[in-house]
């Protein structure tokens, strides 16, 4: 059986920069006929090694800058509903290695900060009864791995939640 190595393939001092789509996000609770649509979730991610003091891996600490859009029309009307999410939180992260492969890095982490919702609605009794408008407070939890393709580039994917149930993208260490 294989055996993980002991340190981390992320360390101390690096940095990293991710670009990504996220799928399977939340729908505001409407989408009973279909009529939803919604633009993919964008993020971009930073974050840079802190410290390998914790155990065999290295922690790393950043940021996450998020855009995701909803536009709902309701069935035999000609009422329009959207929502615009804007996400700025940090984000802690543990790197672990999970295979020998130098060319992975697998990680876990949380993130916490505030989701700025914005909705419009062309029926004013509607959008009058909505009440998520403005700064709340956003937390997230995620899984993820990168698998380098070369040094410094690479692809990742994130499973968990803080703007969407899965992202995937591009990633550059540096």
């Amino acid at each position: 059986m294989y055996e993980p190595q002991t340190t981390s393939t992320f360390h101390p001092g690096d940095k990293a920069l991710n670009v990504g789509i996220g799928l399977l996000g939340a729908n505001h609770g409407y989408d009973v006929f279909g009529s939803l649509k919604q633009s993919p979730a964008l993020s971009v991610t930073y974050e840079q090694g802190i410290t390998d003091s914790f155990g065999p891996g290295t922690l790393s600490l950043g940021g996450l800058l998020g855009y995701k859009h909803y536009y709902y029309e309701f069935p035999k009307t000609d009422y329009k509903a959207s929502w615009t999410d804007i996400l700025l939180m940090a984000r802690g992260t543990y790197h672990y290695n999970l295979t020998s492969n130098p060319q992975i890095d697998t990680y876990a982490g949380l993130t916490v900060g505030v989701r700025l919702n914005t909705y419009s609605n062309t029926n004013s009794t509607l959008r009058d009864t909505y009440k998520d408008d403005g700064l709340h407070l956003a937390t997230g939890i995620f899984l993820g791995g990168r698998y380098f393709v070369t040094e410094k580039v690479g692809v990742f994917a994130e499973a968990g939640y803080d703007m969407t149930y899965l992202k995937l993208g591009l990633t550059a260490k540096f």
